[in-house]
């Protein structure tokens, strides 16, 4: 079987292939036609600087709504004709980790990283275990689930309790989320802060409730806000951390999920640090969890993924539309890709 396949490798070069999927596919896995794919914040770095590890020519795309075409042997939760969404990373049920309720800490799933064709492609190859149905939701809205579960875990691991203080720092679509999750569980005196060219990002910040800062610049520059918030959730480069540290007030908590663009280290004092009792934790959605009550959370509104829609374009226009992730920041908040 062959299908239309999109291709990436670091600076910029992106084409389309075609590339040879089997008819049937393995035990364990299905063939899901793709109805729309996302454009992450990650592919548009790996476009630029390479995925580590990796030097040629990688298919790309993981924020997939789809409808399932075949299925392999053992699969008895789906039936062909479901439609879908994927998650980018699964837990395996079997080991240690599992077996003691830990399926977050699961490092022994199966790839979902097929090498032949991911989510901007007309057809792809994924793990059974990795799609969960999303009858009801538009594929433009639903490929939204996975961005929209990693906003999730960002919220659940901070650990935001009614009447609490939250800043976001850093209005990209899974902030965005999690500013609204924030609010929808009871936080109060929301702010959220970007850039001066996030535009329309800060516009939909102000549209779910919060008040907005443009900055840019080091955050302890924002001296009306030092100490203000019991939470920080952060989804920028890790080197706006230290900074972002005096915002929280005595006993606050920092909740981050960012990917350095250069060094990712950072210097922290660690001596306020301890004597203001500051926490610092680390958000990463992988496993991928939680999917039905995202797709619940989207289904009434709470998650307002159809308006983080910014662009629409198809897969013969995949380099335009990266292109447009890369320039237009102004603009841009998600972009959506179909097959036609």
């Amino acid at each position: 079987m062959r299908t239309r396949s999109a291709f990436f490798k670091a600076p910029w070069q992106i084409e389309i292939r075609q590339v040879d999927l089997p008819d049937v596919p393995p035990e364990g896995y299905a063939l899901v036609d793709v109805d729309a794919c996302s454009i992450c914040g990650s592919d548009v770095l790996w476009a630029e600087h390479g995925i580590p590890g990796i030097d040629d020519f990688s298919p790309f795309g993981h924020e997939v709504a789809g409808r399932v075409a075949a299925l392999g042997e053992g699969n008895t939760a789906l039936q062909i004709g479901d439609r879908v969404v994927f998650q980018s990373s699964v837990f395996c049920g079997r080991c240690e980790r599992c077996l003691n309720g830990r399926i977050d800490l699961c490092k022994e799933g199966p790839s979902v990283w097929d090498r032949r064709a991911l989510g901007f492609s007309d057809r792809m190859l994924a793990p059974a275990i990795s799609l969960t149905t999303c009858e009801g939701l538009p594929p433009e809205v639903a490929c939204l689930t996975e961005p929209a579960g990693v906003g999730f875990d960002l919220v659940k691991e901070a650990g935001i309790a009614m009447g609490e203080r939250v800043c976001l720092v850093g209005p990209g679509p899974i902030g965005l989320v999690a500013l609204a999750l924030a609010i929808h569980r009871g936080a109060i005196d929301v702010t959220c802060i970007g850039l001066p060219h996030d535009v329309k990002r800060l516009d939909i910040a102000r549209g779910l409730g919060a008040q907005t800062v443009a900055h840019e610049g080091p955050l302890d520059g924002l001296v009306h806000l030092r100490e203000r918030f019991d939470h920080i959730l952060l989804t920028a480069p890790p080197n706006t951390i230290p900074g972002a540290l005096s915002l929280l007030a005595y006993g606050g908590r920092l909740t981050f999920i960012g990917l350095a663009h250069g060094d990712p280290n950072v210097t922290l004092d660690l001596d306020a640090f301890h004597f203001r009792k500051l926490q610092l934790r680390a958000s990463m959605a992988s496993p991928a969890l939680y999917f039905p009550a995202v797709i619940a959370l989207i289904q009434n509104g709470v998650i307002p993924a159809e308006r983080l829609i910014s662009h629409r374009f198809c897969l013969a226009d995949i380099k335009e539309a990266m292109r447009v992730c890369r320039e237009d920041r102004e603009n841009v908040v998600k972009v959506v890709v179909t097959p036609r």
